[in-house]
């Protein structure tokens, strides 16, 4: 009886010892998850004769389009890559730049230092709290395509900085969009 006592305290502790390791672990394991790829602007010089090219969010004109949004490459513009025949652009430098999109790669003369971004690593997870989706993730106040509902699904692409890249959908259209990296850790 002592003895059967003695197994289950002892097993009862093992349990709780490794419970506690477990959860010691999650956040490393999150954080690890996470570390899907970044995304880089990377300054393009401003191109010759593109002008205005429709900005897209994803790359395809079968992606959600905010409003009627543009991109002038003949203005300081960054790139975070590319993908088939788009890029990924944003009016600025790296440090101060507008909104995210996609626009046609042919429409710039040279893609020379960016990076190809094929999102091998994307990972389904789940909006934990809601938050605006916006393309815009260096604005002080950044604008909300839509709000994401807690428990919406969506596709972590990539990271930028306190910010996930993420695909999901507007109203049954294609859209990749940031949302706030805390609504999904």
């Amino acid at each position: 009886m002592k003895k059967n006592r003695t197994l289950l305290q002892t097993m009862k502790r093992a349990a709780l010892l490794m419970l506690a390791l477990m959860l010691l672990a999650l956040p490393a394991l999150a954080q690890e998850a996470f570390e899907i790829g970044a995304l880089t602007p990377v300054v393009l010089p401003a191109q010759d004769a593109s002008g205005e090219c429709a900005l897209y969010c994803g790359p395809t004109q079968g992606f959600y389009r905010h409003g009627e949004a543009v991109i002038d490459t003949r203005e300081p513009f960054v790139c975070f890559g590319q993908y088939d025949c788009w890029a990924m652009v944003a009016a600025g430098t790296p440090q101060a730049f507008g909104p995210v999109g996609w626009i046609e790669a042919a429409a710039l003369s040279s893609l020379h230092g960016a990076a190809e971004l094929g999102f091998e690593d994307a990972l389904p997870v789940m909006i934990e709290e809601d938050a605006p989706l916006t393309d815009d993730p260096l604005s002080d106040a950044p604008e909300a395509l839509a709000t994401l509902l807690r428990g919406t699904q969506v596709t972590l692409l990539a990271c930028f900085g306190d910010w996930g890249y993420v695909q999901t959908e507007l109203e049954g259209v294609p859209v990749r969009a940031f949302v706030p990296m805390s609504a999904i850790l």
